[in-house]
């Protein structure tokens, strides 16, 4: 369930800011982030009536896309089914055979992630989904920012327990039988600039908070902290030195970085094995972006269709921008690449966009994922944002990758321009500026209903292309606006 917790919003120079973290959640801490990593709003990010019902409606369609990229998956391996069998190799290329074969347990067939986080980016009539993120970070982040905008009095749109105790249940709800579960939130080096939130919204479970009661046996765990024993993943209780068998993993690393994760052989032995479940489940073809491209391909129109529906999959495409793998292959001459360019000029061959003007590469350039640059806005090009020389580098680069890392192409959709304002905390001024803002709301799947559990804003400055958590962008949880009855 979502609800807004309201009172009467109070003037910034009321604010305190005691409720705010201790430490940052994230950087370095500079005295005009102090307490948080990020720039601070005066009060939580205005969203309409109509954009929370649009907000709600999406969790679900989400939900049966990603379901819907697990059955194109498993269908394109079967022969007898009509998807061809080129996706599958699409999303299989790069990945070792290890973890392939481990995708394909029939232990793992009907997991998929429960958390979902979309990146939306604000026009002036609705939004651009540009990402789906399986593995996100910012739940701590934004749990905390509700919690500080809560107890100064604002509404702010959060799960009826908060995000850690939706959080909770979605994860308890996983293993059902189990009364208590043992929960395992394992984070990794590589995913080390998010520890700091993910400790703070751990120890929010653990310790309780005014929405929900405390709950002990949820930890925040490195890789290395795990051993197998006596037929049982455990770790070591940093309080009373106990040792914990762990029945639920919470998955906070990316799948490309497994080499690299200590003792990432007894993680997968023991849910091979089942003596424990882990979600986000081991499964890298739900977390491509290259999805995204495959939703407007003409060949897989019935499918989607299917799986969406006729009106969720007008919607979904309607909010994805048209996307196209780059493949180094030669087209035969009686096809062609369709829609790409303004003005409908065939494109027969993807290297020959590296001569395109600057007009012409209003596009994006990003790989699909299975990558250390496949997150947190690594690795993409904005092609009108970049000299022709460096757009042919990167291009070239895409086209070199196919077979290891696939790219994609994207139309770039301009994000529409926010008022937005930044509040100074040593000296409580606020100072208005023009936005551009990237919705992230955070979707918790539990028993296959999907809860929008919260919602966060980024608001970057409008001379910026690339939206994302940068050290001058304000960051703000969501509220709804208020009903005029009411004031």
């Amino acid at each position: 369930m979502t609800t807004l917790h309201t009172s009467q919003p109070v003037a910034p120079a009321a604010l305190d800011f005691s409720h705010l973290p201790e430490q940052p959640l994230y950087g370095g801490g500079d005295k005009d982030t102090e307490g948080m990593g990020w720039q601070l709003s005066p009060a939580p990010f205005v969203l309409s009536k109509a954009q929370l019902e649009r907000l709600n409606q999406l969790g679900d369609l989400l939900q049966r896309f990603v379901q819907g990229v697990d059955n194109l998956y498993r269908q394109s391996q079967n022969p007898n089914l009509p998807v061809p069998p080129w996706v599958a190799d699409l999303y299989d290329q790069g990945k070792p055979e290890s973890l392939l074969q481990f995708a394909g347990m029939k232990r793992l067939k009907s997991h998929l992630p429960l958390v979902l986080r979309p990146d939306l980016l604000l026009q002036e009539d609705g939004w651009t989904l540009c990402e789906i993120d399986a593995v996100p970070g910012g739940m701590g982040f934004t749990s905390a920012l509700n919690r500080f905008y809560r107890k100064n009095g604002f509404s702010v749109l959060e799960a009826e327990t908060g995000l850690p105790g939706a959080f909770l249940e979605m994860l308890k709800a996983f293993v059902p039988e189990k009364e208590n579960p043992v929960i395992a939130v394992v984070l990794s080096d590589e995913a080390g600039d998010y520890r700091a939130e993910m400790a703070w919204f751990v120890d929010t479970i653990r310790r309780g908070d005014d929405l929900a009661p405390a709950y002990e046996n949820i930890f925040l765990a490195h890789p290395k902290d795990l051993d197998l024993v006596r037929d049982q993943l455990v770790l070591t209780d940093p309080e009373t030195g106990e040792e914990r068998a762990i029945d639920l993993i919470y998955r906070f690393f990316e799948l490309f970085d497994l080499a690299n994760i200590p003792k990432i052989e007894l993680i997968q032995y023991a849910v091979k094995k089942g003596l424990v479940k882990c979600t986000p489940p081991f499964k890298p073809h739900v977390e491509e972006k290259l999805s995204l491209a495959l939703l407007h391909h003409p060949a897989l129109s019935e499918f989607w269709q299917k799986e969406l529906g006729k009106d969720g999959f007008e919607q979904l495409r309607q909010w994805v921008p048209q996307g196209w793998i780059v493949d180094p292959a030669p087209i035969p001459p009686q096809a062609a690449i369709m829609n790409l360019l303004p003005g409908g000029r065939v494109v027969q061959d993807f290297a020959a966009l590296k001569n395109l003007s600057q007009k012409e590469r209003e596009l994006v350039l990003k790989p699909s994922g299975f990558s250390e640059l496949g997150w947190g806005s690594r690795g993409v090009t904005i092609g009108h944002d970049h000299s022709a020389e460096a757009w042919a580098e990167r291009l070239g680069t895409a086209l070199q990758s196919f077979g290891k890392t696939p790219y994609i192409l994207q139309k770039f959709v301009p994000s529409g321009i926010q008022q937005a304002e930044r509040l100074d905390i040593a000296t409580g001024a606020v100072t208005p500026f023009k936005a551009r803002t990237r919705l992230c709301p955070y979707y918790f799947v539990q028993d296959g209903k999907v809860t929008l559990a919260g919602v966060l804003a980024t608001c970057c400055p409008a001379d910026k292309k690339l939206i994302h958590g940068m050290k001058d962008a304000v960051l703000a949880p969501c509220m709804v606006e208020p009903d005029p009855s009411s004031m």
